[in-house]
Protein backbone atom coordinates (compact mmCIF):
# COMPACT_ATOMS: atom_id res chain seq x y z
CA UNK A 1 0.00 0.00 0.00
CA UNK A 2 1.07 3.64 -0.26
CA UNK A 3 1.77 3.90 3.49
CA UNK A 4 4.87 2.63 5.23
CA UNK A 5 6.85 2.49 8.40
CA UNK A 6 10.16 3.88 7.27
CA UNK A 7 13.24 1.86 8.19
CA UNK A 8 16.91 2.54 7.66
CA UNK A 9 18.73 2.69 4.33
CA UNK A 10 19.24 -1.08 4.43
CA UNK A 11 15.49 -1.58 3.96
CA UNK A 12 15.45 0.04 0.53
CA UNK A 13 15.32 -2.32 -2.41
CA UNK A 14 14.09 0.08 -5.03
CA UNK A 15 15.72 3.08 -6.60
CA UNK A 16 14.79 6.38 -8.21
CA UNK A 17 11.80 4.65 -9.83
CA UNK A 18 10.31 3.43 -6.57
CA UNK A 19 7.27 3.98 -4.44
CA UNK A 20 6.51 3.40 -0.80
CA UNK A 21 5.30 -0.10 -0.12
CA UNK A 22 4.89 -2.28 2.97
CA UNK A 23 6.41 -1.68 6.40
CA UNK A 24 9.98 -0.49 6.14
CA UNK A 25 10.19 -1.03 2.40
CA UNK A 26 10.41 0.93 -0.80
CA UNK A 27 9.89 -1.16 -3.90
CA UNK A 28 9.43 -0.71 -7.62
CA UNK A 29 6.60 1.46 -8.88
CA UNK A 30 5.93 4.99 -10.11
CA UNK A 31 8.90 7.32 -9.94
CA UNK A 32 9.70 8.96 -6.60
CA UNK A 33 11.46 12.35 -6.78
CA UNK A 34 15.18 11.89 -5.98
CA UNK A 35 15.05 14.29 -3.04
CA UNK A 36 12.07 12.41 -1.61
CA UNK A 37 13.90 9.11 -1.91
CA UNK A 38 16.84 10.68 -0.08
CA UNK A 39 14.58 11.96 2.71
CA UNK A 40 12.78 8.63 3.11
CA UNK A 41 16.11 6.83 3.37
CA UNK A 42 17.54 9.11 6.04
CA UNK A 43 18.83 12.09 4.07
CA UNK A 44 17.90 15.74 4.30
CA UNK A 45 15.34 15.82 1.53
CA UNK A 46 17.29 18.45 -0.37
CA UNK A 47 16.26 18.60 -4.00
CA UNK A 48 19.81 17.93 -5.16
CA UNK A 49 20.20 14.89 -2.88
CA UNK A 50 19.16 11.67 -4.57
CA UNK A 51 21.52 9.26 -2.82
CA UNK A 52 19.79 6.84 -0.42
CA UNK A 53 21.39 7.07 3.01
CA UNK A 54 23.00 10.45 2.32
CA UNK A 55 24.15 12.12 5.57
CA UNK A 56 21.30 14.25 6.96
CA UNK A 57 21.79 17.96 7.33
CA UNK A 58 21.78 19.28 10.92
CA UNK A 59 18.31 19.36 12.42
CA UNK A 60 16.81 16.89 9.94
CA UNK A 61 15.04 14.17 11.95
CA UNK A 62 14.84 10.57 10.82
CA UNK A 63 11.40 9.51 9.61
CA UNK A 64 9.33 6.92 11.44
CA UNK A 65 6.25 7.17 9.20
CA UNK A 66 5.63 8.77 5.85
CA UNK A 67 2.69 8.93 3.46
CA UNK A 68 3.28 8.26 -0.20
CA UNK A 69 4.80 11.10 -2.23
CA UNK A 70 2.39 13.21 -4.24
CA UNK A 71 1.59 11.53 -7.53
CA UNK A 72 1.28 13.78 -10.58
CA UNK A 73 -0.57 15.98 -10.99
CA UNK A 74 0.46 17.52 -7.67
CA UNK A 75 -2.30 18.98 -5.49
CA UNK A 76 -2.89 22.71 -5.82
CA UNK A 77 -2.91 23.04 -2.02
CA UNK A 78 -0.90 20.78 0.31
CA UNK A 79 -2.43 20.95 3.80
CA UNK A 80 0.04 20.08 6.57
CA UNK A 81 -1.44 19.70 10.04
CA UNK A 82 0.94 19.53 13.03
CA UNK A 83 -0.58 17.10 15.49
CA UNK A 84 0.31 15.17 18.64
CA UNK A 85 0.18 11.38 19.02
CA UNK A 86 -2.71 11.69 21.50
CA UNK A 87 -4.78 13.90 19.17
CA UNK A 88 -6.69 11.10 17.44
CA UNK A 89 -10.10 12.78 18.06
CA UNK A 90 -8.83 16.01 16.50
CA UNK A 91 -7.41 14.19 13.47
CA UNK A 92 -10.67 12.31 12.97
CA UNK A 93 -12.58 15.59 13.15
CA UNK A 94 -10.27 17.21 10.58
CA UNK A 95 -10.58 14.20 8.25
CA UNK A 96 -14.37 14.33 8.53
CA UNK A 97 -14.57 18.08 7.87
CA UNK A 98 -12.20 20.61 6.34
CA UNK A 99 -9.24 18.25 5.85
CA UNK A 100 -11.19 15.52 4.08
CA UNK A 101 -12.33 15.10 0.49
CA UNK A 102 -13.98 18.17 -0.92
CA UNK A 103 -14.46 20.15 -4.07
CA UNK A 104 -15.25 19.19 -7.61
CA UNK A 105 -14.11 19.84 -11.14
CA UNK A 106 -14.17 23.61 -10.58
CA UNK A 107 -12.24 23.49 -7.27
CA UNK A 108 -8.45 23.07 -7.12
CA UNK A 109 -7.29 19.78 -5.60
CA UNK A 110 -5.91 19.52 -2.07
CA UNK A 111 -4.20 16.86 0.04
CA UNK A 112 -3.96 16.67 3.84
CA UNK A 113 -1.00 15.24 5.79
CA UNK A 114 -0.71 15.13 9.59
CA UNK A 115 2.75 15.73 11.09
CA UNK A 116 3.75 14.19 14.42
CA UNK A 117 6.71 13.53 16.66
CA UNK A 118 7.28 10.37 18.69
CA UNK A 119 5.24 9.60 21.82
CA UNK A 120 6.91 8.64 25.07
CA UNK A 121 4.90 5.42 25.49
CA UNK A 122 5.60 2.47 23.13
CA UNK A 123 1.93 1.48 23.29
CA UNK A 124 0.90 4.86 21.95
CA UNK A 125 3.34 4.48 19.07
CA UNK A 126 1.66 1.22 18.09
CA UNK A 127 -1.69 3.03 18.05
CA UNK A 128 -0.22 5.73 15.81
CA UNK A 129 1.10 3.06 13.44
CA UNK A 130 -2.31 1.39 13.22
CA UNK A 131 -3.93 4.74 12.47
CA UNK A 132 -1.29 5.43 9.83
CA UNK A 133 -1.90 2.10 8.10
CA UNK A 134 -5.63 2.85 7.99
CA UNK A 135 -5.59 6.46 6.79
CA UNK A 136 -2.21 6.70 5.01
CA UNK A 137 -1.87 10.40 5.74
CA UNK A 138 0.66 10.62 8.60
CA UNK A 139 4.22 11.93 8.64
CA UNK A 140 6.20 11.21 11.81
CA UNK A 141 9.69 12.27 12.80
CA UNK A 142 11.98 10.52 15.26
CA UNK A 143 11.97 13.23 17.94
CA UNK A 144 9.97 13.70 21.12
CA UNK A 145 6.57 15.25 20.45
CA UNK A 146 6.92 18.25 22.76
CA UNK A 147 6.17 21.95 22.52
CA UNK A 148 9.88 22.68 22.49
CA UNK A 149 10.30 20.55 19.35
CA UNK A 150 7.75 22.44 17.25
CA UNK A 151 10.67 23.86 15.26
CA UNK A 152 11.74 20.32 14.31
CA UNK A 153 8.16 19.48 13.36
CA UNK A 154 7.92 22.57 11.15
CA UNK A 155 11.26 21.81 9.47
CA UNK A 156 10.12 18.25 8.87
CA UNK A 157 6.86 19.27 7.21
CA UNK A 158 8.64 21.84 5.04
CA UNK A 159 11.32 19.34 3.97
CA UNK A 160 8.76 16.66 3.17
CA UNK A 161 6.66 19.14 1.21
CA UNK A 162 9.63 20.24 -0.87
CA UNK A 163 11.09 16.78 -1.42
CA UNK A 164 7.96 14.64 -1.77
CA UNK A 165 5.30 17.07 -3.00
CA UNK A 166 7.40 19.74 -4.67
CA UNK A 167 4.90 20.34 -7.45
CA UNK A 168 2.26 21.78 -5.10
CA UNK A 169 2.26 25.57 -5.62
CA UNK A 170 0.82 26.33 -2.16
CA UNK A 171 1.21 24.93 1.34
CA UNK A 172 -1.31 25.50 4.14
CA UNK A 173 -0.10 24.84 7.68
CA UNK A 174 -3.01 24.61 10.13
CA UNK A 175 -3.23 23.35 13.71
CA UNK A 176 -5.50 20.52 14.80
CA UNK A 177 -5.67 21.75 18.40
CA UNK A 178 -9.29 21.98 19.52
CA UNK A 179 -8.32 24.71 22.00
CA UNK A 180 -7.64 26.98 19.02
CA UNK A 181 -11.06 26.27 17.44
CA UNK A 182 -9.43 25.88 14.03
CA UNK A 183 -11.70 25.42 11.05
CA UNK A 184 -10.38 26.19 7.58
CA UNK A 185 -12.69 27.04 4.69
CA UNK A 186 -10.46 25.19 2.24
CA UNK A 187 -12.51 25.92 -0.92
CA UNK A 188 -12.46 29.64 -0.12
CA UNK A 189 -8.70 29.59 0.52
CA UNK A 190 -8.05 27.65 -2.69
CA UNK A 191 -10.27 29.97 -4.73
CA UNK A 192 -8.44 33.01 -3.33
CA UNK A 193 -5.04 31.48 -4.10
CA UNK A 194 -6.11 30.49 -7.61
CA UNK A 195 -6.57 34.20 -8.34
CA UNK A 196 -2.96 34.99 -7.34
CA UNK A 197 -0.49 35.97 -10.07
CA UNK A 198 1.37 33.03 -11.56
CA UNK A 199 4.00 32.44 -10.30
CA UNK A 200 2.97 33.95 -6.95
CA UNK A 201 6.48 34.69 -5.66
CA UNK A 202 7.20 34.53 -1.94
CA UNK A 203 3.67 34.57 -0.55
CA UNK A 204 3.27 34.36 3.25
CA UNK A 205 -0.42 34.73 4.09
CA UNK A 206 -2.22 34.72 7.43
CA UNK A 207 -3.30 36.79 10.42
CA UNK A 208 -0.38 39.14 11.03
CA UNK A 209 0.92 39.85 14.54
CA UNK A 210 2.59 43.24 14.93
CA UNK A 211 5.11 44.43 17.53
CA UNK A 212 4.87 41.32 19.73
CA UNK A 213 7.33 41.44 22.64
CA UNK A 214 9.28 38.25 23.44
CA UNK A 215 8.20 36.40 26.58
CA UNK A 216 11.06 36.68 29.08
CA UNK A 217 9.43 34.58 31.82
CA UNK A 218 11.56 31.42 32.22
CA UNK A 219 8.54 29.60 33.68
CA UNK A 220 6.56 29.98 30.46
CA UNK A 221 6.70 27.51 27.59
CA UNK A 222 6.85 30.58 25.34
CA UNK A 223 10.04 31.80 27.04
CA UNK A 224 12.52 33.43 24.65
CA UNK A 225 15.88 34.16 26.33
CA UNK A 226 17.52 37.45 25.43
CA UNK A 227 20.53 35.46 24.26
CA UNK A 228 18.35 33.78 21.65
CA UNK A 229 16.53 36.93 20.51
CA UNK A 230 17.54 40.22 22.04
CA UNK A 231 15.28 42.77 20.32
CA UNK A 232 12.33 44.34 22.11
CA UNK A 233 9.80 43.07 19.56
CA UNK A 234 9.58 40.40 16.89
CA UNK A 235 9.30 41.38 13.23
CA UNK A 236 5.73 41.05 11.89
CA UNK A 237 4.73 37.40 11.49
CA UNK A 238 1.63 35.34 10.75
CA UNK A 239 -0.12 33.49 13.54
CA UNK A 240 1.01 29.88 13.78
CA UNK A 241 -2.61 28.77 14.05
CA UNK A 242 -2.89 28.77 10.26
CA UNK A 243 -0.90 30.31 7.42
CA UNK A 244 -0.22 29.79 3.72
CA UNK A 245 3.17 29.65 2.02
CA UNK A 246 3.83 29.62 -1.68
CA UNK A 247 6.33 27.04 -2.89
CA UNK A 248 8.89 29.81 -3.37
CA UNK A 249 8.40 31.12 0.19
CA UNK A 250 8.70 27.63 1.68
CA UNK A 251 11.93 27.06 -0.26
CA UNK A 252 13.33 30.38 0.98
CA UNK A 253 12.52 29.40 4.58
CA UNK A 254 14.33 26.09 4.22
CA UNK A 255 17.36 27.76 2.68
CA UNK A 256 17.52 30.16 5.64
CA UNK A 257 16.97 27.48 8.30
Amino acid sequence: GPETLIGGPETLNGGPGAEIGGPGLIHGGPAVPPGCLGLLSGGSGDLDSGVPGAPPTPGTPRLLLSPAPCAPPAPFLLILVPSAPSHLPQRLAVRDTWGGSWGGAATPAARTVFVLGAPAAPGQQREVERESRRYRDMLQGDFADTYGNLTLKTLLLLRWARACCGGAPFLLKADDDADDDVFVNVPAVATFLAACPSPPGRLYLGRVHWRVAPNRDPRSRHHVPAGLFGAAAFPPYCSGTAYVLSRQAATALLEAA
